[in-house]
């Protein structure tokens, strides 16, 4: 069993996959609306122009793939099809343009009904888009389907016809592995999808596809059918596809469609091709050595260099980074003090040393290192808030993260009820030095307790590997 796999997939409070997973009502949500929007385009579109509407869910909602958005400004992504039927070898038949400008049509009028549908956007090429409040929202691709030859093609903007079949890929997809690893699969195209979504904020435009992702991933995976024999825990299958993906797009970008290879599925330009291998590069290199790390808060330190502060941490408020050879710390812990303001007016209300036991929402806070002779010369702090519970769920928003040479202090706000954590990473090229969890707990009261009891937050110590 991997070193982090409880972080990944396991029975702890907080695991990667909890945390970029839609949660149950977010998920009735969604189907909701697209359901009841599909509805509303079958039943007039139909009536309206004549031919039989059908619709189909594609995309990551219908893999079983979707991850929440990871901030608050993105949104879901939910793909429904619209399929007009006609046989081929009638003479007259729509254009692409007539098809998407009836679809775009109704889907303003629909809006004008919806009270939680919030933008109709301007038709793009592929796709019209509808946006929804709670960050959501749905494509409609529209497509010709000649029934007879079950035969499909997209309609586009520019009025032409384009192949694609998105049944045809599903298909592929469920059949890829058996279905006792297909939920594992799933796991390890969410995973990569949330490195995707943290990992390319200076370079969007060489972000991959989720379409990429989903089939580079599949295949990687099928390859490893030998090892999924036994228990493969999920970071160590993560591990081996990263490395397959990586050898695999090192040597060749080529990425065709596996049910048409006719269909290129790497989009990308030369430029941004550029962007994107570096950062798969670095990926890899994280997998190997959190593979290589000795235990389960090393690993996990390791790999929240590539998914940021959607990586869980062990439950402890301290990590000691220990030589293996001597058993002494490699530093000394940093002592956090955090300083509680209130908003309108502002004044102070408390100092605490590491923790916050209690803060009421919209009030300022104030971390600082009151020891920086610990910290090396050269070296970075990370200042991480991972936030947890309903209300940051609600707002998709997971955390976020600064980084500076000898960033001593950082400040925040109290926004959201719940459990969330500000972690302080010390390192050194590239080498986890320390790390102080500071747990905040905020809750739905006017005034900050001034003298909290300490909870009994654990100490761990994770050995460091000389190489």
């Amino acid at each position: 069993m991997g070193h982090a796999a409880g972080l990944f997939n396991g029975a702890a409070d907080q695991t990667l996959i909890s945390r970029v997973t839609p949660t149950a009502e977010q998920r009735q949500f969604l189907q909701t609306h697209w359901n009841a929007v599909a509805d509303h385009l079958r039943q007039v579109l139909s009536a309206r122009h004549g031919y039989p509407v059908s619709t189909w869910l594609q995309g990551s909602y219908k893999y079983a793939t979707l991850i929440k958005p990871v901030r608050p400004a993105e949104e879901y992504d939910v793909d429904v099809g619209v399929y007009f039927q006609w046989d081929k070898s009638e003479d007259i038949e729509p254009t692409p343009r007539q098809l998407r400008d009836w679809v775009q049509a109704e889907i303003v009028t629909y809006a004008r009904t919806c009270e939680d549908l919030h933008t109709v956007e301007a038709p793009k090429e592929r796709c019209s888009r509808v946006s929804y409040v709670r960050q959501f929202h749905i494509d409609t691709p529209v497509y010709h389907l000649d029934p007879k030859r079950d035969h499909r093609r997209l309609a586009c903007l520019s009025d032409k016809w384009e192949a694609s079949d998105p049944k045809a890929i599903y298909k592929w997809f469920k059949a890829a592995v058996p279905a006792g690893d297909r939920e594992q699969l799933r796991r390890l195209v969410r995973y990569l999808k949330a490195w995707a979504a943290v990992s390319f904020d200076d370079v969007p435009s060489s972000r991959p596809s989720s379409i990429l992702l989903t089939v580079v991933a599949t295949e990687a995976y099928q390859g490893l059918w030998a090892r999924r024999l036994l228990a493969f825990a999920d970071d160590d299958a993560l591990i081996s596809v990263i490395k397959a993906v990586h050898d695999r797009l090192f040597a060749d970008r080529a990425v065709n469609n596996p049910v048409d290879e006719s269909e290129s599925i790497n989009r990308m330009s030369a430029e941004d091709w550029d962007g994107f291998l570096p950062r798969l590069g670095n990926l890899r290199d994280i997998a190997e050595r959190a593979d290589d790390s000795v235990d389960e808060a090393a690993a996990a330190l390791i790999w929240s260099e590539a998914f940021s502060f959607l990586m869980p941490l062990p439950e402890a408020g301290e990590v000691e980074i220990v030589d293996e050879a001597s058993g002494r710390a490699v530093m000394q812990l940093p002592e956090i003090d955090i300083e509680v303001y209130s908003r309108n007016p502002k004044a102070f209300i408390s100092r605490h040393r590491n923790e916050v036991p209690g803060v009421a929402k919209n009030c300022d806070l104030a971390f600082r290192i009151v020891n920086p002779h610990v910290v090396p010369e050269y070296a970075t702090v990370e200042w991480t808030v991972r936030n947890e519970g309903e209300d940051a769920d609600v707002r998709s928003d997971l955390g976020h993260r600064q980084v500076g040479m000898k960033l001593l202090s950082a400040n925040e706000h109290t926004a959201y009820v719940g459990r969330h954590f500000m972690d302080c990473v010390v390192r050194q090229n590239g080498q986890v030095y320390a790390l102080r969890r500071v747990p905040v707990m905020i809750r739905e009261v006017r005034h900050v307790a001034r003298n909290p009891p300490r909870p009994a937050y654990t100490k761990l110590r994770s050995f460091i590997r000389r190489r």
